[in-house]
């Protein structure tokens, strides 16, 4: 078969072999090179025409899965399903929607940003190598219709992303939704830790409120396929501005 040429812009520096893969297998399908229905090449000869591994080939084809391009079963091979991807997120649609809904419904004045080697018990909270590049972002979010502060946030993005510095705080949108929109990224998982805190004076002055008031820390790690983390964010709420409410259900068998 005829070897692949990646597709590169200038904005995929640093972005993983497999990321471009998946945007070059996602054109072919898209320009009609691959229809609905047929079957791509096997993971030996994607390997070849790419001149990369098999772990590699299967990171792109999973990448594609999750965007529901394509189907993979064991003895058929990889089908092609859909000329487009779809918007969905593997067994958490919900509750990511939810998330991302937080950020249309607010606001972000960034007061802060730069890019930063990650050292210590930051790279640590990364699960980086000490001096990786993350991009460093502060600012203090705010109600869509409210000048007062519901929380500030400590945000860590992956250097690699950097061309979307000049939209965060701008797009009414979650940071990691603008990585998706501009590198063809799929958000997979989001893990979320809460804990208790109190406001140190300087977080205090600049949500408007007391030193030594009792506060809500929420983490959030987001990764891409492969389990790749992308984004971390750190937020400070004052207990009286923020709420959290969850809503379990026993499962049921079919």
């Amino acid at each position: 078969m005829r070897s692949h040429s990646l597709r590169r812009t200038a904005d995929d520096t640093g972005l993983p072999l497999y990321v471009q893969i998946a945007q070059t297998l996602n054109d072919g399908i898209a320009n009609g090179r691959y229809s609905v229905g047929d079957l791509l090449p096997t993971e030996a000869e994607l390997g070849e025409a790419f001149g990369v591994s098999r772990h590699t080939v299967r990171q792109a084809i999973q990448h594609l899965r999750h965007q529901g391009l394509v189907s993979a079963r064991k003895g058929v091979g990889t089908r092609v399903e859909a000329s487009r991807g779809k918007s969905s997120y593997t067994h958490s649609i919900h509750s990511l929607a939810e998330i991302l809904q937080y950020a249309n419904e607010t606001r972000l004045e960034v007061s802060e940003l730069a890019i930063r080697r990650a050292r210590g018990a930051t790279a640590e909270a990364l699960g980086c190598r000490p001096g990786k590049q993350w991009m460093h972002v502060v600012g203090v979010r705010y109600g869509a219709n409210s000048e007062r502060p519901i929380c500030l946030s400590d945000i860590y993005i992956d250097a690699a992303y950097k061309a979307i510095s000049g939209e965060i705080g701008r797009a009414r949108i979650a940071i990691c939704a603008i990585i998706e929109q501009h590198f063809g990224e799929t958000i997979i998982e989001v893990e979320q830790q809460i804990e208790g805190a109190v406001l140190t004076e300087d977080v205090a002055r600049r949500l408007g409120a007391r030193a030594g008031d009792p506060a809500l820390r929420l983490t959030r790690h987001y990764f891409v396929t492969g389990r790749r983390l992308i984004e971390m964010s750190i937020s400070l709420h004052p207990a009286d501005r923020f709420s959290y409410a969850m809503t379990i259900k026993r499962d049921v068998p079919a």
